[in-house]
């Protein structure tokens, strides 16, 4: 169970790393290109778990925003 986790991971680890070094070499201004690409891409590829996090909450919310409320029958008192 843990050696799956772990093969996930760094799966994941891996194809982020590669996704944003390929992404940042082609949105860098070649005047100023960073100091160490490869690191940054790096950091990104490790927390990549996190961001897949976050992206399910935010999906979750904008589907709550998005489901209109029911409208509940009144409740009166007969006198």
């Amino acid at each position: 169970m843990i050696s799956m986790l772990i093969v996930i991971y760094l799966g994941g680890l891996l194809t982020v790393t590669f996704a944003a070094h390929a992404v940042g070499r082609r949105l860098t201004d070649s005047e100023a290109p960073p100091d160490h690409p490869l690191l940054v891409s790096l950091a990104a590829g490790a927390v990549w778990p996190l961001l897949v996090v976050g992206l399910v909450e935010l999906s979750s919310i904008i589907v709550f925003t998005r489901v209109q409320p029911k409208i509940a029958s009144e409740v009166g008192i007969l006198a």
